[in-house]
């Protein structure tokens, strides 16, 4: 018609394939079950007395609760009716006619559609049913590039450390692509690429809670990524674009989070033994909830009461995992049997601070900071007392604004003065002097430490800590480029979320949030030696009840700011020997 563009002309519906009229649905990537009755009895409870002549409020409050649940920045996190209407939402903000977007081939189907919508062309980056990263990088030179790990309909995913090259030649070019990455079915994978975000401003991740809280039927999804970008995509939202019974299901879905996750946690490993289970076909390696089987199944499956997704173009269907009697099927369908489950481990994560726990930094910050200030203020008093006595006080676990409330003090009482700060709160002023001195205290601070740094040590290796069997980072106060200081002290390095914003400076929980969600962690031990540290830990806790954690607190100070419950060590090495149990 003429009243449309002309490049909509020969724009396809988005059609999904031919599929048998009835029979288990192992064709749609759905959650195996439903939810659970306690959770559909609450939901139900606050629909009957929901008002329906009202438009939904309640978009803002329940992305703050998201937002800190992921430890995003404030800014940072985007609700929306389905991650694809998301996608939709930065294609319309970010392409112009004849754009090019790099898409995985094989890919979501709904891809290219979403692409030429917004008049701009696909380029298909071929993949096979792995994910060779060598063809994205000469995809590059596109306006936006849509990755999806794990990938759909292959379910083939990398790990974060493998991907990274490629996230990095991204943002190196001297104009960086849009990267997207779709991770839809993250919740199954083994890690998640949760903490790129924070690093990348050109990077952006989706997510959807069809599959993680079973709400296929409620059309939610979720953006995280660069508030900057984050606000100008939110700007083109339209008001009003969540229905309120919608914003309640996950409000009574995130209540209820931990009675999801347990089938979520349980199907890869059944996964994994159903692909295992069929010798007459291959299950190409997969890291979502379902697998890309070869020769096509289809006739067979379908014969026995399975609805499955046929694969045009190759003799492969997609078929979802399911419950375990769904597997069952599967399995039998195609003249096998499905082995019994086997027992779970659970995912459990050390966190580890790094001056005081994985290095004795002691001395070395105590004689930046003391010559820094004999720098900027030759006649302030100061003592390695007056050092402790800060880092006692809690906010000041960074050593730039340590050295900056000192100046401050000092400004405002001649002396460092710590009786404002024991009171509990701040002068009026004081915090805002304290912002403004910091920059000039950490170039001075800096500047010391590249000298003092030669007084850090070690305080445990690499093989030390693997024998525990846990999954391994970092969560530290120190800024980027003092990370990679450590590093060389250390002699190895480790996933590690830095003092690299304000939302990820301890006390605030994000750091460890953004842990726990890229370790798909169930129980996470964090072990440091502050009341930051402390308070960092119990903060995140109430953010995610649904997820197991402990402090440990080390170091000669541990007793001021451990609590019941709390693990008290001397030392890093005397409390890895604790960590091959179970429950520590």
């Amino acid at each position: 018609m003429s009243f449309l563009r002309p490049d909509l002309a020969d724009l396809p519906a988005y059609q999904r394939p031919p599929e048998p009229s009835a029979g288990r649905r192992l064709h749609m990537n759905e959650a195996a079950a439903d939810w659970p009755a306690e959770a559909r009895a609450v939901l139900l409870a606050r629909l009957r007395d929901l008002p329906f002549n009202l438009y939904p409020e309640r978009q803002a409050d329940l992305t703050e609760r998201l937002r800190k649940r992921l430890g995003a920045p404030e800014g940072g996190l985007l609700l929306g009716p389905s991650s694809g209407a998301l996608l939709d939402l930065v294609a319309t903000a970010g392409l112009g006619a004849g754009d090019e977007v790099a898409i995985p081939d094989p890919g979501f189907s709904l891809y290219p559609m979403l692409v030429r919508r917004h008049g701009g062309r696909v380029r298909l980056v071929p993949q096979g049913t792995g994910f060779p990263l060598e063809p994205w990088f000469t995809a590059l030179d596109c306006r936006q590039v849509w990755l999806t790990l794990p990938n759909n309909p292959t379910g083939a995913w990398i790990p974060p450390e493998a991907l990274e090259p490629l996230l990095a030649a991204a943002a190196a070019r001297p104009r960086p692509p849009l990267v997207v990455l779709d991770e839809a079915y993250a919740e199954f994978a083994p890690a998640t690429h949760r903490l790129a975000v924070d690093r990348y401003p050109n990077l952006v991740l989706l997510r959807t809670f069809s599959k993680a809280l079973a709400s296929a039927a409620w059309r939610l999804g979720y953006l995280v990524g660069d508030p900057a970008l984050v606000s100008k995509l939110a700007t083109l939202q339209l008001p009003y674009s969540i229905p309120a019974p919608s914003l309640e299901a996950l409000d009574v879905a995130l209540d209820f989070a931990a009675a999801f996750e347990g089938a979520v946690r349980a199907l890869p490993e059944r996964r994994d033994r159903l692909a295992a289970a069929l010798p007459g076909h291959r299950a190409a390696p997969s890291a979502a909830n379902f697998l890309h089987l070869s020769p096509d199944p289809s006739a067979a499956l379908e014969a026995a009461g399975l609805k499955v997704r046929r694969l045009p173009g190759s003799d492969a269907a997609r078929v979802t995992v399911g419950t375990e009697a769904d597997a069952a099927c599967v399995a039998s369908g195609l003249a096998a049997r499905l082995p019994a489950p086997a027992p779970r481990p659970r995912r459990r994560l050390l966190a580890l601070d790094i001056d005081g726990v994985l290095i004795d930094a002691d001395r070395s910050f105590m004689e930046a900071v003391a010559r820094a200030l004999a720098e900027l203020r030759p006649a302030l008093p100061w003592s390695d007392g007056a050092f402790r006595a800060f880092k006692r006080l809690g906010g000041f676990n960074n050593d730039f604004r340590l050295t900056a409330g000192a100046l401050a003090l000092a400004e405002a009482h001649g002396d460092v003065d710590l009786q404002p700060l024991v009171e509990g709160t701040l002068e009026p002023g004081l915090e805002a002097r304290i912002r403004a001195l910091e920059p000039s205290a950490q170039t001075a601070v800096q500047k010391h430490y590249a000298d003092t740094i030669r007084l850090e040590r070690p305080l445990a290796t690499l093989a030390e800590l693997q024998a525990t069997g846990w999954d391994l980072a970092v969560l530290t106060g120190r800024p980027p480029e003092e990370l990679g200081l450590a590093w060389r002290v250390l002699g190895f390095q480790l996933p590690a979320v830095c003092d690299a914003a304000p939302h990820l400076r301890k006390p605030e929980p994000a750091g460890l949030l953004q842990l726990a969600d890229a370790f798909r962690a169930e129980a996470i031990l964090f072990a440091g030696d502050t009341v930051d540290d402390a308070r960092c830990l119990r903060s995140a806790a109430a953010l995610r009840p649904d997820l197991a954690w402990r402090f440990a607190a080390l170091g000669p100070d541990r007793g001021r700011f451990a609590a019941p419950g709390d693990i008290q060590s001397a030392t890093l090495r005397d409390l890895l020997p604790m960590l091959n149990q179970e429950n520590p």
